[in-house]
This record gives C-alpha cells, structure tokens and sequence, in this order.
C-alpha cells in the first residue's frame, strides 16, 4: 500500500472524512434549524416540516440498516448527500413566496438522506475507530460537524447583523449555506470500506456486510433493539434532543434575528468544545468504567440545571412582559441569553456518551449497524414527537415541561447502563490473529477441493 493510501485510509482520516460530509449536511441542516424555525418569521410550517422528516426517520432506520448490511457503509453515506438540499431550498422559496409545497417535500427526501446517513455515519464511527480512539473518533466526527454551524452561523449573523427585530433571516442566508450543502456528494466518494482501513499493527477491521435475507436481517434489527444494553439506553437516546425544540421555540419568540443567527453560532462554538473535550477524556488512559458513569453523572447534573433555570426564565419572561430581546437591551437580553449558550453541553455531552458507550460493548460490526439504526430510529422518534409538540401547543412552557419530565424517567436506565461497562479489552471489530488462522485453513480447504475437482474434470476429460 502507497504512502498515500496509507493516510488516507488511517483510522483519524476516515473520522475526518465522515466529519466533513456530517458538516456538509446535517452540520448545515442544524444550523439552520438553530436559527429558530428554520430561519423563517413563525414556528409552525419549520417544525411540522421537521416532525415530518423525523417521523419518516424513525420508520426508514431499520431499512437502512439492511441496505448498509447488504451493500455497504459507503454507498450509504453517499446516498445520505443528496437529499438535504431540497429541505434547505424549500425554506428559501417560503421565505421568498409563501409557498409551503417544498418546504414539505424537502422535508421527506430529506428524511430519506438522513435515514442512511445517520446510521452509516454511526456505523463508521463505531467500526472504523479502535479501543483506544473511540472517544477521539467520536469527538473528530461530531466536532468538524460543528464547523458547519460554525461557518453557517458566521454567514447568518453577517447578512442579519443589523437587523433588530424579530422576522426571518436573509434570503441570502439560504443560497450561502445551499451552496455548501452540494459538497457533501463529492466528499462522500473519499470514505474508504471497513476492510481498507490501515492499521499500523497490521490488522485488518472486519467488513460488515452479510449474505443475510431481508427477513433474516430485520429478526437480526429487532434482537439488536432486544438487547439489555440496547433497551436501557433508549429512554435516554428519545429524549435528547427533546430540549432543542423548546429552545428553538423560545429563540424565534423572543429574540432578534440578528441574535438567533448568533445563537447558531455559538451553538456550534459550544458544542465543538464539548466534543473535543469528551473526545480527550473518553480516551484517556484510566478505567472505562469510571468514564463512562463520571460523563453521564455530569451530564444528568447539568440536564437538571438548565431545567430548573429554564422554568425560571419563563416565568420571569412572562410576569415581565418583556418583548423581542436584542444584544442592545443590557440585563434582560443577558438573563435570557447567555446562560443557555452553557446549558448546551449537556445535550451534546450525553450525544458523545451515547455513541461512545455503544462502543464499549462487544458488538459484531453487522451488529453495530443494528445498534446503531435503533439507536438513530429511536432518536428521531422522539425528535419527532417533540417537534409535534412544539406545533400542536402554543405554550413554551408546555414543552419545557414535558420534556424536563421524560428527561428524568429516562435518567435511571441510563445510570444501570453506566454501571454495566466493564474494562475488558474490545477486539470484535477487528480481525484477530485466531481469524485470521481459521480464515487461512478455509482458504487452504477451499484450494484443496479446487484442486480435486479440476484434476477429476481432467481426467474425465482424458477418458
């Protein structure tokens, strides 16, 4: 293998590659979605758009999870590249004309994209990383995901920086990251397959695909989501993400848009910090088992925080009257702003936690693919079912609450999961020196019957 290859099929580079296509697409999408309703002037037609998508999510999941175990992580990531833009699109042309139309239909081939890409993305970070570099990994792909925020929110906050008032963004806020979003095709066409990865030790990681059926494959997908581990972290993988919702919410009801596009940004500041930060401590060199329930403590501790600060806010917010905050209006602007820019490491500490403590059990890489559709089906499940509350209700408060409530019962399955990681050594991505052996002897049994075989034709032949 050339030099070249080399680095480019490394470990970190592929985390690299995986980490620029999640920029490019979901990076972006999240970025937009950060703005507070989609960038657009009401709540409604963003978040019914987004419970779409999410709901189409949740049903697709365990298809693509055949279709990864089939074909391949790579053609899925690939396919997971074309279908975000026309959500982005859709947003432009409602703020541009009212039409809702593509708005709609963007969120389905959206949903569709999102689909293979969110399980393949998860497929790579658990396959392709090693024992020691699974937090690292993690934090790589996550973190440069949030350099689409970065960029994004930088854009935004440029072409609405004098804007003091509540409404939608600038148009040309959608060309710019559209723009950015037709990149993630050619990018994809970079991502190597699980048995090209170049190890310095020489190991080889093991490819995922099987020759299972589609039926075999979906008994596999529901014994996957059968499992202990996998049934105990799903209270906790539903309601994540149920937070931003409210905050989306309460960003476009109370602020500028010139602060909502600097909300995006630091979004993506904060939580880029958060995976570089998980990433180091997730791999440093002391007992797993000490990491993974030190992370999750923290992250429940904080959870609890900007809940109970959350419910604070809004009834200060209310019994104040206060209307469209802007950076200019001194201490209610800081009161309602900034705390919430710390809050968010918690939802993207316990993201960090999730994938890394599915690392740290003994899946089968065609297992992995399971786990991590269930996992990403699940997720947007309950993505879903906060997003329809946040449309069917017209009290921020409401959403607060329900989602401070399904937070705290998921809070002690999470903790049993925690308390089960153990420090064993993980090799089952990779192939070990005993497969490696049996794989020969098959190879040598197969040669042999080879052998036979052609020397019987030949001497019918003869005869």
């Amino acid at each position: 293998m050339s030099t070249f290859n080399r680095y480019l099929r490394a470990s970190l580079t592929q985390a690299v590659i995986i980490g620029f296509v999640s920029f490019t697409q979901p990076g972006i999408w999240s970025a937009i979605a950060n703005l507070g309703a989609g960038g657009l002037e009401t709540t409604g037609t963003a978040n019914t758009s987004i419970a779409v998508l999410y709901g189409i999510m949740f049903v697709l999941s365990p298809f693509c999870s055949v279709f990864i175990n089939k074909l391949g992580v790579k053609p899925a990531v690939t396919a997971g590249t074309i279908g975000y833009v026309f959500w982005s699109a859709g947003l432009y042309l409602n703020s541009k004309t009212g039409a809702q139309w593509l708005v709609i239909f963007g969120a389905v081939t959206c949903a569709i994209s999102a689909s293979f890409l969110w399980v393949s993305e998860a497929v790579v970070a658990l396959n392709y990383s090693t024992d020691g570099s699974k937090g690292l990994f993690v934090g790589i792909w996550q973190g440069i995901n949030k350099f689409g925020g970065i960029i994004s929110g930088a854009i935004a906050l440029a072409l609405n920086r004098k804007t003091e008032s509540a409404g939608g963004v600038s148009l040309n806020t959608y060309i710019a990251l559209i723009v950015v979003q037709c990149l993630g095709l050619p990018i994809s066409f970079l991502l190597a397959k699980p048995e090209q990865i170049y190890r310095p030790d020489g190991k080889k990681h093991k490819s995922n695909i099987t020759q299972d059926t589609i039926v075999q494959s979906l008994v596999k997908w529901k014994n996957a989501l059968l499992k202990k581990e996998v049934l105990f972290l799903l209270p906790m993988i539903t309601i994540n993400g149920w937070y931003g919702t409210w905050f989306g919410n309460y960003t476009t009801h109370n602020f500028s848009v010139r602060v909502r596009a600097l909300n995006s940004l630091l979004t993506s500041l904060i939580c880029l910090a958060t995976d570089v930060l998980m990433g180091i401590f997730l791999d440093l060199k002391i007992k797993r088992s000490f990491r993974a329930r030190a992370s999750y403590t923290l992250g429940v501790i904080l959870f609890t925080v900007q809940f109970i600060y959350g419910f604070y806010i809004e009834k200060y917010l209310k019994n104040n009257s206060v209307g469209t905050l802007d950076w200019t209006d001194g201490s209610d602007y800081i009161k309602a702003f900034v705390p919430f820019q710390i809050f968010k490491i918690a939802g993207e500490l316990m993201f960090n936690w999730v994938y890394w403590i599915i690392g740290s059990f003994n899946f089968e890489p065609s297992e992995v693919v399971y786990v991590s559709s269930v996992v990403r089906s699940f997720e947007s499940l309950g993505d879903c079912f906060a997003f329809v509350v946040g449309t069917v209700n017209t009290s921020d408060l409401v959403n607060l609450s329900v989602s401070a409530g399904l937070f705290w019962l998921a809070v002690p399955t999470g903790f049993y999961i925690a308390w089960k990681v153990t420090d064993e050594e993980l090799n089952t991505n990779f192939i070990t020196d005993k497969d490696s052996i049996e794989k020969s002897e098959e190879e040598s049994e197969v040669e042999k019957i080879d052998i036979i075989e052609k020397s019987k034709t030949d001497t019918d032949s003869v005869v």
